[in-house]
């Protein structure tokens, strides 16, 4: 959209409709920080009972619709990547218009909201090594590191959107989430621009290792890593000289090598479900955290608010939260009956993945030794990532307070982790 915004400006007015599938979705609130998240510039409406959705016989997230200026809808497209089969329509229909002096071009009262330069900007994900928390300030397209005690160490990103490698200061990202360090490297998922880009360290040098800057869909095979297109890289994990990407935009898990720099579709047949099996028939759900041990990735579904399981061994597929798609609350007790309510966040320490529970603003904890769930801390703001910064404490990075707070993992005490120097 906002493409179409800088190509077209007053000639096509964008509106957002955000016909919600989650009850948390339906809070203005809630729809402000998503407004700050991706530097939305148009309008939104909430459709909160649903009404625009079922008038214009929409059945998926994301559609777009182009209406004529009498209101008449010209095209319906469903999906990532329209861009190019919009913008022909939008000529068309502009064309049309001209000629028949129905277009109307006078700008509308409307004020975008405000976004603060200072601090952070809906942070969405976190990674820790022995010397340096890293920090994916999404909203304003930049990565952050620092040291343990949240003093910032170096900057990476000019904060404006957009897609450069070079040194820190120059290189850009967009709406970047994911991070993995490996060695002397730390891996982003630039999700807004479906790459997957490196940072050297301590230099802070950026480079693109993954991408070919398109949405790509419907792959199959190896191929090398900077030829394909990705599609919504939204988390990483490092196993070996493997990383794990979990590319939400087509509900699957990819695999690149990092010796050979080559990629791959590893898990998931690309349709949205929560089918368990083998690694080509399994579906996922919009695939948004990873976490790892000893031979085990699991995975955060949040579109089936479902947490996931892959036995790398066995190269099967296993639901250990969630019931589908639909089907989403707060409930602890055994995994099989507990509810989450679209998870973005996963972690692994001591035998317990501790979860990210975004919109039920909590960590919630699935015990794997006795395959129960409970609450450890609740009154967050759609907590988006976690990481361990030691044994007895996690980082949470609480996306629509704009901040990060550590928690205890034994009492589930919250406090906040300052950020400084920033």
């Amino acid at each position: 959209t906002a493409k179409l915004d800088h190509e077209f400006g007053r000639r096509l007015l964008i509106i957002g409709v955000d016909s919600p599938k989650f009850t948390a979705s339906q809070a203005r609130a809630n729809v402000a920080g998503f407004i700050q998240r991706y530097d939305i510039q148009h309008p939104i409406v909430i459709d909160k009972t649903m009404q625009l959705w079922q008038h214009y016989g929409v059945f998926a997230w994301p559609t777009q619709i182009l209406l004529g200026p009498d209101g008449t809808a010209v095209g319906k497209y469903v999906g990532e990547g329209k861009y190019a089969v919009i913008r022909h329509d939008v000529l068309q229909t502009l064309a049309l218009v001209h000629r028949t002096g129905k277009l109307h071009a006078q700008a509308l009262p409307l004020k975008p909201m405000a976004h603060s330069a200072h601090g952070l900007l809906q942070p969405g994900k976190l990674a820790v090594s022995a010397k340096l928390v890293a920090i994916s300030d999404s909203g304003h397209n930049r990565v952050l590191l620092l040291n343990h005690a949240g003093q910032v160490v170096k900057v990476i990103g000019s904060g404006r959107r957009g897609v450069r490698d070079g040194a820190p200061g120059q290189a850009q990202f967009d709406g970047p989430q994911g991070l993995a360090f490996r060695g002397d490297t730390l891996y982003v998922a630039d999700t807004g621009n479906a790459l997957i880009r490196a940072i050297a360290l301590p230099s802070g040098q950026v480079s693109t290792v993954a991408g070919n800057g398109e949405y790509g869909f419907g792959i199959d095979g190896w191929h090398a890593a900077r030829k394909v297109g990705l599609n919504s890289p939204w988390a990483l994990q490092v196993v070996n000289d493997t990383l794990y990407i979990a590319m939400a935009g087509v509900h699957q898990l990819w695999s690149l090598d990092l010796q050979q720099d080559r990629i791959r579709p590893f898990a998931g047949s690309g349709a949205e479900g929560i089918d368990d099996g083998p690694l080509s028939l399994a579906s996922f759900a919009q695939s948004s955290a990873l976490a790892y041990h000893e031979g085990v990735l699991y995975v955060a579904d949040p579109e089936a608010s479902a947490v996931r399981r892959i036995m790398l061994a066995s190269d099967q597929v296993q639901t250990l939260i969630g019931h589908g798609l639909f089907i989403f609350g707060l409930r602890n007790g055994p995994a099989s009956q507990a509810l989450l309510q679209h998870d973005q966040g996963l972690v692994w320490l001591d035998d317990h993945l501790y979860i990210a529970d975004t919109f039920n603003n909590a960590i919630r904890v699935l015990d794997l030794g006795t395959d129960r769930v409970s609450t450890l801390v609740t009154k967050l703001d759609q907590p988006g990532g976690l990481a361990v910064l030691n044994p007895d404490t996690l980082l949470v990075a609480d996306t629509n307070a704009n901040r990060i707070v550590a928690v205890d993992v034994h009492s589930g005490k919250l406090s906040s982790w300052k950020v400084t120097g920033l």
